[in-house]
């Protein structure tokens, strides 16, 4: 079976999280893959681990310079099959689903940064792709 590709632009100055969870609602999914993105973001905000061992703990980074998107991949499930594991470091739980999404963007100089997309905004704009996979067999 062959899923159907979307795009969504996150507009200038929107919250990435929120607004992708509002369209992926409007919908009707509960599974998504997201494939990639391109774009400019501000206000980031990353978890990256703190120790070299498990279990997992992580700590947060922010980001608040405006930078490029060089990598943007995850999934989107519904906020009960959160593995319990990513519990503790993504304690959100407003939303009926959980985002999960892995991010890098370039900022001045050419810094690379990056983690799980805790939070931030689209600075110019944010086009995301997606599959649903909802379909899937």
């Amino acid at each position: 079976m062959v899923n159907k590709f979307y795009e969504v632009t996150v507009p200038q100055g929107e919250d990435i999280k929120k607004f992708l969870t509002a369209f992926i609602l409007q919908q009707g999914w509960k599974n998504v893959y997201v494939t990639g993105a391109i774009g400019s973001v501000i206000d980031m905000v990353f978890t990256t681990p703190v120790q070299n061992h498990l279990p997992l703990r992580c700590g947060r980074v922010p980001v608040s310079a405006a930078g490029e998107i060089v990598q943007f991949c995850g999934e989107v499930m519904p906020i009960e099959k959160m593995p319990p594991e990513l519990e503790d470091i993504y304690p959100d739980k407003d939303s009926p689903l959980f985002v999960h999404i892995h991010a890098a963007c370039a900022i001045a100089g050419g810094h690379v940064i990056g983690g799980g997309l805790s939070s931030g905004r689209a600075f110019r704009a944010l086009r995301v792709f997606m599959v649903p996979l909802d379909d899937v067999a």
